[in-house]
């Protein structure tokens, strides 16, 4: 049980004041009555002391309640040992070819599906890491900065769709910025970037971020980037033709590998390669093995309210005392 405002249970030594102010209040003397013969007393003056007694309760009960008594309902954890990630994931129209071995080959499904997916189970594989999520494709944007609440960050996984035909494009530098961002304002020492992507750099953007420039940023900064080139070059990529919307196919453009190999080095990181589903979790269990460093932060706790039935019980003493004070039990001065 805890207490809200512990204060107010400073109240309670009110409790005996009902039973004082009876005790001590103003009496008119009657005639005596000395040479009567003694009647046997009833059971109603033997209840005379119990609306005092109920007054003094419900003083009792509210002053709990107003103490606003508490239980915990949950709590949030946002404190561990882990290190702070943020993955850079290309959602470009190129992620939607359909290459990637899945279920031991038995079916296929898209890049984009596929690093969902894994990039899912690396985050169950790490709870006491602060995790964030960049999207890019010719803009990018910090779906999740770097969280402990794994849950909302799954739902933004779920939520990335490939991006619209006015944002298409690959602009792997800015993208790369905008996860240093958010990775130089998290507390941990230990800070990695991962990027996964399976295109050239290729943005339409005016003044882009040179990606080499971007890595050593990073490197100043004592930000380790990994990256992970999905896929292979070639692919299925199934769209709609702009002029009779009838679905067709074509190549899809594989990764630039001595690229995302150059970004990798500048930084100390290392560079992975993944052609099927099995092979992306492969990368993610090797990033998983990376120094763990103190995460600072705080628990959250929610609480549920529980002066409700101590209000209710004075309440109920209190009408009970009403009840009897202007019955059976009432009194004269």
């Amino acid at each position: 049980m805890h207490f809200a405002h512990p204060y107010c249970l400073w109240l309670l030594a009110l409790v005996p004041l009902p039973l004082l102010l009876e005790r001590f209040r103003s009496r008119i003397i009657w005639p005596s009555l000395d040479g009567f013969s003694r009647s046997r007393r009833t059971i109603w003056v033997w209840l005379m002391p119990i609306p005092p007694i109920l007054r003094g309760l419900a003083i009792g009960c509210l002053a709990v309640a107003l103490a606003r008594p508490q239980t915990v309902g949950g709590t949030t954890r946002v404190e561990g040992q882990g290190v702070a990630i943020v993955a850079a994931l290309d959602n470009s129209s190129s992620m939607k070819a359909v290459n990637f071995a899945a279920d031991l080959g038995s079916r296929t499904t898209s890049r984009l599906e596929a690093a969902r997916a894994t990039f899912k189970q690396f985050i169950e594989g790490r709870p006491d890491d602060l995790i964030g999520l960049v999207v890019f494709a010719n803009y990018p944007d910090l779906a999740c900065p770097p969280t402990i609440d794994h849950q909302f960050l799954e739902e933004t996984v779920d939520a990335v769709r490939p991006a619209t035909p006015g944002d298409d494009g690959t602009n792997i530098g800015d993208a790369l910025a905008f996860g240093l961002d958010a990775l130089r304002s998290s507390s941990p020492k230990k800070k990695v970037l991962v990027l996964l992507t399976d295109g050239n750099n290729e943005p339409a953007v005016p003044r882009p971020l040179d990606p080499v420039e971007a890595a050593r940023l990073a490197k100043a900064f004592g930000i380790t980037l990994h990256t992970i080139a999905i896929g292979t070059p070639g692919g299925l990529l199934r769209s709609n033709e702009s002029d009779t919307n009838l679905p067709v196919t074509r190549e899809a453009e594989g990764p630039n590998v001595p690229l995302l190999e150059q970004l990798a080095r500048i930084t100390g990181g290392r560079s992975f390669a993944a052609t099927d589903a099995d092979g992306l979790r492969n990368v993610f269990e090797a990033i998983d093995t990376l120094e763990k460093s103190r995460v600072r932060g705080e628990i959250k706790t929610r609480y549920d309210e529980r002066y409700a039935p101590w209000a209710a019980a004075a309440l109920i003493l209190l009408l009970v005392d009403r009840l009897l004070s202007n019955g059976r039990l009432r009194q004269l001065p």
